[in-house]
């Protein structure tokens, strides 16, 4: 009982005195009828109380009060009225047509409260529902803050791995190569020498060791600082590679202006996309395509398998659209004859 609401227990209250005035009134006329009666209200309450949908069932109860106790017509319209069976309102005027005025304000009261406790649960309901609502976005919120948060940690990684990559490209596309040559013409130079000084030569041949000793540590050092991580391109196709099924990979364009956090939002939508593939479709063959312009970069993942009649977008396509829409983003999706999601990121290339 301390788990029911306010309205459940005003109702309880209400039909547990409508039923004990009933009984009053059998004691007190010694009818058998008041007794059957009362016997009949009662198992309609425990029904409606104990099976669902069964609020219909509460004109019988009108009915039955205006054919045997027109005078307590109130107990049954109050359920009737709580029930939402509003038609039932008219055994009031039917009770007052025969001359029983008191009986139908009798009536008219019961169905009024009855009335006003169906308001009042609706306007509870209304609140749950609204409350139902704002918890689901909540979670909805928490859990797109969560896939962000993993996201900015996956950007900084990949913007540590990307930036080593540009270091080690250059040292080894110039730097590399300038000591490189500097150290060949040193060699070559080396037989011009032979008729100098002997401590000259000795000078001359350990500095030049020296510069040996150096480009072999900086080539160690520009293989070190090469990432062993895939990037950009190689990236999803990697994860094309490591789906369970055949996945075509086609790439358009020039990518080489996208930058480390489109990347991101790319692996993600391809991530996603390729899960709700195989989740709502039985695909024989998915193709994976990646467009890249000056303007923007196009990733489009669809599938020829048979849809399911699921509608709508889930929780992760959902998180997706969000994150694309932050970086002026957009994403598509069609379940109709195909199933495709299309991820579109406009470029700003400086």
């Amino acid at each position: 009982m301390n788990d029911l609401p306010q309205q459940k227990l005003v109702f309880i209250c209400c039909t547990i005195i409508g039923i004990c005035l009933l009984v009053v009134h059998w004691l007190a006329s010694d009818d058998t009828m008041g007794f059957f009666l009362m016997l009949f209200v009662v198992c309609m309450a425990l029904l409606r109380w104990r099976v669902a949908k069964t609020g219909f069932t509460s004109v019988l109860d009108v009915l039955a009060f205006v054919a045997f106790a027109p005078t307590f017509l109130g107990v049954a319209l109050f359920a009737a009225m709580y029930y939402r069976m509003y038609f039932s309102i008219v055994a009031v005027i039917y009770v007052i047509s025969t001359a029983d005025i008191y009986a139908g304000i009798i009536a008219a009261l019961g169905g009024g409260l009855g009335l006003f406790l169906r308001l009042w649960e609706n306007e509870r309901q209304q609140r749950l529902n609204l409350r139902d609502t704002e918890a689901g976005r909540y979670y909805q919120l928490e859990s797109l803050q969560n896939e962000l948060m993993s996201a900015t940690a996956q950007i900084e990684r990949m913007t540590v791995v990307s930036e080593r990559a540009r270091i080690s490209r250059e040292i080894h596309d110039n730097a590399g190569h300038e000591i490189v040559a500097a150290y060949m013409s040193l060699q070559t130079a080396r037989g011009l020498f032979e008729s100098a000084e002997p401590d000259a030569l000795a000078l001359y041949d350990a500095a030049l060791e020296r510069l040996d000793i150096g480009v072999i540590k900086m080539r160690e050092a520009v293989h070190n600082l090469a990432p062993v991580a895939t990037l950009g391109v190689e990236t999803l196709q990697a994860t094309c590679e490591r789906f369970p099924q055949t996945v075509e990979f086609k790439t358009f364009g020039d990518t080489r202006h996208v930058p480390v956090h489109v990347w991101n939002v790319l692996e993600s939508c391809l991530n996603e996309g390729l899960t709700n593939a195989t989740k709502h479709a039985t695909p024989n063959r998915i193709t994976v395509e990646l467009d890249a312009t000056t303007k923007i970069v196009r990733l489009c993942i669809e599938n020829d398998g048979v849809i399911s009649a699921r509608k709508g977008i889930g929780t992760g396509l959902r998180n997706l659209r969000h994150r694309l829409l932050a970086i002026g983003g957009s994403l598509v999706v069609a379940h109709e004859d195909i199933f495709r999601v299309v991820c579109v990121v406009p470029l700003t290339i400086s």
